[in-house]
């Protein structure tokens, strides 16, 4: 064989390896019995931290699908991170607890989580959650990801798609379909293997003594993917709860 068959042989070798991986997660995934997430008896107590980057367009509906899954001792905390709308009054006048931080040096979704989970260790929950400010969470997610973090010690992650409009063209139905690959077919088929998830930014659940010892403040472009690495490392490789 001459070098440039040797190259592309080479090359064509370390392109299989993701397609076989992909490959078995997505056999995986529609294989096995379906195995619900054990979960705990008694609710714990939680925060739901929300950071906001100029979400004062989709912040309120939010908040009002969080808010009746709430019970009394829970907060929910939205981090006006360096935000030139309305985001904090919006968020405010819905009935968040609002905190509003402004740097222009550490600027990032991580600085502003890190904020919001800072502010809670004068009197820190059981469970603190993580929601984007422009998810919308299905009743009974809350509830259901706050009782089986308790119940495994782990952090857990919740299902989390994007549902393309009806009038949704073909890049739109595209990429709903490449949010079901990754975050749904993927990581049950993990889950069917043994092996934990990738935490995916939202919609995520982590027992109060992970979270705070958590490395959250940084401008990382893919913050939640470094955080699941380096809990995992810890040993608290995250659990996929797709009932959430």
């Amino acid at each position: 064989m001459s070098w440039i068959e040797i190259a592309v042989a080479a090359a064509a070798l370390v392109l299989l390896v993701p397609i076989l991986t992909l490959a078995v997660e997505v056999l995986a995934s529609i294989s096995g019995r379906e195995r619900q997430c054990a979960f705990a008896a008694d609710r714990p107590s939680l925060a739901i931290v929300v950071p906001a980057h100029n979400e004062a367009g989709l912040i309120a509906g939010t908040i009002r699908a969080i808010l009746p899954q709430l019970l009394a001792i829970d907060r929910l905390i939205v981090v006006a991170d360096n935000c030139s709308d309305e985001t904090a009054a919006v968020a405010g006048a819905a009935g968040a607890q609002v905190l509003v931080r402004n740097d222009s040096t550490r600027r990032g979704k991580g600085y502003a989580l890190d904020f919001g989970v800072r502010h809670l260790t004068a009197d820190p929950p059981e469970v603190v959650l993580i929601v984007d400010a422009d998810c919308r969470v299905e009743e009974g997610c809350v509830d259901r990801l706050a009782r089986v973090c308790a119940a495994s010690r782990r952090p857990v992650q919740a299902l989390d798609l994007m549902h393309a409009r009806a009038d949704a063209g073909l890049t739109g139905r595209i990429a709903a379909f490449a949010w079901i690959l990754k975050n749904q077919a993927r990581p049950i088929g993990l889950g069917r293997l043994g092996l934990p998830c990738q935490l995916m930014g939202t919609g995520m659940a982590f027992p109060w003594e992970c979270i705070a010892r958590a490395d959250l403040a940084s401008g990382h472009i893919v913050e939640d993917l470094k955080l699941g690495i380096e809990l995992a490392l810890e040993g608290s490789p995250a659990l996929f709860c797709p009932e959430a």
